[in-house]
């Protein structure tokens, strides 16, 4: 998989995680999972109030406190079928720290049977900074009975990005297709209405099993975007679909 260096902010991760299966877990060994959405199928409107501006270093924030956008996933779960969380569940992680603005930063953690997920908060507003979604490679590649994990982790994924940037749960086919391209196609990071939704892996090289992916979504200044050369979903969506087009025709 290509992998593209961005200068982020960094979401202290701790992945407590077992690993269910073994053999060959590499990335480009994944079966494509069963995917939903389509490449035109684009959610038009975010929440307006969704995103706030912020002295971090990313230059914004989610308007969101970790609790309500527990609740919010919440809600988002209800209508799709999943597994809940509780507020009193986040775990704090390691200690705050500040980031090269002084901006404050604490880092929380949500144990799962099968993933887990993370978030980044600033100190003094108490809002999010950053959400993300982990899991070990052998538990994405795994199945239960006739239920591929990869679908379940990319729509828990979509559900976390639906409740952070003021979706409503119709989004989940395209925010899913969004996460399903950064893992399975030559896009690590994409753009979409403000935020940017990333795949970073942590590759064991001694057992695959232990290799680990996060799933982040995080919104950015237009400037932070321009400079990461982070490119458009609608953008990249349109070039694929021209590229696939080329090589029928051609």
């Amino acid at each position: 998989m290509k992998k593209t260096p961005i200068v982020l902010l960094l979401t202290a991760v701790i992945f407590i995680l077992s690993a269910c299966s073994s053999g060959d877990t590499a990335i480009d060994n994944i079966n494509e999972p069963n995917k939903d959405s389509t490449s035109d199928q684009i959610y038009p409107a975010q929440n307006d109030d969704a995103l706030e501006e912020s002295g971090n270093v990313n230059g914004m924030r989610f308007a969101l406190t970790l609790e309500e956008f527990t609740d919010e996933y919440n809600e988002i779960i209800e209508k799709i079928g999943g597994e809940y969380l509780e507020t009193d569940k986040w775990t704090v992680t390691g200690e705050p720290d500040s980031d090269t603005n002084g901006v404050e930063l604490e880092y929380y953690y949500y144990d799962c049977e099968k993933y887990n997920f993370t978030a980044t908060v600033e100190a003094e507003s108490e809002k999010l900074v950053n959400v993300g979604c982990g899991t070990a490679m052998s538990v994405f590649v795994s199945q239960n009975e006739d239920e591929n994990y990869s679908d379940v982790i990319l729509e828990r994924c979509a559900a976390m990005a639906a409740a952070a940037c003021g979706f409503p749960s119709s989004s989940i086919e395209a925010l899913q297709d969004i996460f399903y391209r950064t893992t399975f196609e030559d896009a690590q990071s994409l753009w979409y209405q403000g935020c940017i939704y990333s795949l970073s892996t942590d590759e064991d090289s001694k057992n695959s099993d232990n290799s680990t992916m996060l799933f982040r979504v995080f919104p950015v200044t237009e400037e932070k975007k321009q400079d990461w050369n982070i490119m458009d979903y609608e953008t990249y969506i349109a070039s694929a679909s021209a590229d696939s087009n080329s090589v029928t025709s051609g």
